[in-house]
């Protein structure tokens, strides 16, 4: 390790606070769990947003394993030691660079074919409060995390795909710690949680207590599901799993919502990723619709580019863009971005230089008053009106490269926390189909293109990015939970890394902030946020101050080395080799 990346490391870990763990009772599992929020290595980098996920991962880079088996085995770990936030019962998007070739691949959830625009409305045509929907059978969508793992390995992964699952049947059957972070959420749920007696069994202690941080946590009925996917991953899809997830829905919903069929016929998707040039300098990769992240992402970025060309990461007037520019990317995203399948998609015209060039000439000395009115670009259909819902979140994020210079930035999630709170087999299932509008029509009868359809994948935020050097060479993987938020953060961050010399972990720690095409949201109790609030107040921005939950996944190559950071907001674990 050079000079210059040990001075970062010694200077981010000494001002670190680490989100660490107290064991009461298993100091042997605490032995094995180091935490960590940057590392530096000159062969490979795993980040994840937990420590037992790094490990997996890493454990498989040394065996032989790839980028892509590294990341499918993290991710399956995710689902057992971070149920609240991802698992094989949602999905997710991913974004590969392989032997020079780079693809996205869509693993978002699917609506099954009973699904319908009135799917959200009450019996007097009126949307549900939030909550009822997402506790609701109607919530879940048709899981594609884990045909989206299996598309993977077989497009490039290296080693067995049973060798993938074994690090997580291992954990769901030794178990582990309960971190603070699932005692949490687990505790924010409990009533609710506690009416299940297969969560019970897993998380609860005999006096019918979430177990405390420390315990141990085991979840043999998850192994087993496991077991049966290592054996073929169509066990998910066409066998007892699958028949457990219909049956849990219909149960729960009082009506024959799912079919086999529904599960049967789901299939991952790859797309090309959309790439474009940033300054000129670096080449950013996203994921392409039907999330919105990718495109949200880098319209974000071309409009902070055209206004602002410094580099002082302490200059206000960098956040002022930025947020100005959000507004009018999410403004475009809310009116344009829905399931290709459905909905004609601009994402050329959206991110079109003449275009982009225009839509930047309105950020200006005050803020813009919210909500902004979407552009006009090039490709648009315009039969349909935005969904401008907000969304909440419960997802999680990693980023790989490995020694041979291949890398994976992977979100994955099952929506809001423990998904829609089903327990099948093991796992949650999602809540993801919330991420629709629950309207289908405005009020003057024009359809919004993120309604509720029959075999539609609901809009997501998701934005796994890489990102190129001038000579095409890997410099950067990156990516983060949050909901709506996510592609504020992915932004955000890479203008850190790329533009204003932070390392991986200083862009990770730095205060979330995002104007979803409405009145700013800057991160609470936050010097840094506090430092600059008062200027964008001066210049017109009416903030709301709030916690906002995030969990960045950064990789930058520094100095012939991988440097990697995570989010110090959750217990992230970056390994270098």
């Amino acid at each position: 390790m050079n000079n210059s990346v040990k001075k970062i490391l010694t200077v981010a870990l000494s001002s670190l606070t680490i989100a660490g763990y107290c064991y009461a009772d298993n100091s042997q599992l605490l032995a094995t769990a180091p935490t960590g929020n940057i590392s530096a290595g000159k062969k490979s980098m795993v980040v994840t947003n937990n420590p037992w996920s790094s490990q997996a991962a890493n454990k498989i880079l040394n065996q032989g394993g790839n980028a892509t088996d590294a990341a499918i085995a993290a991710a399956l770990v995710l689902s057992l030691t971070e149920p609240q936030s991802s698992g094989i019962g949602g999905g997710g998007y991913a974004l590969s660079y392989y032997k020079g070739k780079t693809k996205a691949y869509d693993g978002r959830e699917v609506a099954p074919a009973s699904a319908n625009p009135s799917w959200f409305l009450d019996e007097n045509g009126k949307p549900l409060d939030f909550r009822t929907a997402w506790l609701s059978a109607k919530a879940a969508g048709v899981p594609g995390e884990i045909a989206m793992f299996y598309k993977m390995h077989q497009d490039s992964g290296k080693l067995s795909w049973k060798k993938l699952i074994t690090p997580a049947i291992k954990l769901a059957k030794n178990g582990f710690p309960m971190s603070p972070i699932l005692y949490k959420e687990l505790n924010e749920e409990k009533d609710e949680l506690a009416k299940d007696p297969a969560i019970k069994a897993v998380y609860f202690d005999k006096n019918g207590n979430i177990k405390a941080i420390g315990q141990t946590i085991k979840n043999p009925d998850f192994a087993k599901t496991l077991e049966q996917i290592a054996k073929d991953h169509n066990n998910f899809y066409k066998g007892d799993i699958a028949k457990n997830i219909v049956n849990s829905i219909n149960q729960k919903a009082g009506t024959k919502l799912y079919t086999m069929k529904d599960l049967a016929d789901y299939k991952a998707l790859v797309k090309e990723p959309i790439c474009n040039k940033y300054r000129d300098k670096y080449t950013i990769c996203s994921v392409p619709p039907s999330t919105s992240g990718g495109v949200a992402t880098q319209e974000i970025l071309q409009l902070f580019a055209n206004k602002y060309k410094e580099s002082d990461v302490n200059n206000p007037a960098w956040v002022y863009t930025f947020l100005e520019a959000s507004k009018l990317s999410y403004a475009d995203r809310n009116q344009y971005l829905a399931d290709p399948k459905f909905v004609k998609q601009p994402v050329d015209g959206l991110l079109d230089k003449e275009y982009l060039a225009n839509r930047s000439q309105l950020i200006g000395e005050s803020a813009m008053a919210t909500p902004v009115i979407a552009g006009i670009p090039k490709g648009i259909d315009e039969r349909y009106a935005p969904d401008v819902s907000p969304k909440p979140h419960g997802t999680t994020s990693l980023s790989i490269v490995d020694k041979d210079g291949n890398a994976v930035s992977m979100t994955v999630t099952v929506e809001n926390v423990f998904g829609n709170h089903q327990f099948v087999n093991g796992f949650f299932l999602n809540n993801e189909l919330t991420d629709f509008s629950f309207e289908s029509v405005t009020t003057s009868g024009k359809p919004i293109a993120n309604r509720v359809e029959a075999g539609k994948r609901p809009r997501s935020s998701i934005a796994p990015t890489i990102v190129f050097d001038e000579n095409n060479k890997l410099h950067a993987v990156a990516g983060s939970p949050g909901g709506s938020f996510i592609i504020c953060t992915v932004a955000r961050n890479l203008i850190l890394m790329l533009d204003l010399g932070q390392n991986p972990y200083q862009a990770a720690a730095y205060p979330n902030f995002c104007a979803i095409n409405n009145n700013p949201i800057i991160e609470s109790d936050n010097t840094t946020a506090d430092s600059f609030a008062p200027y964008l107040q001066n210049k017109g921005e009416v903030i709301e101050r709030k916690s906002i939950f995030s969990g960045e996944a950064n990789i930058l190559r520094m100095n012939d080395e991988w440097v990697g950071g995570a989010d110090p907001r959750r217990e992230g674990l970056a390994i270098g080799q």
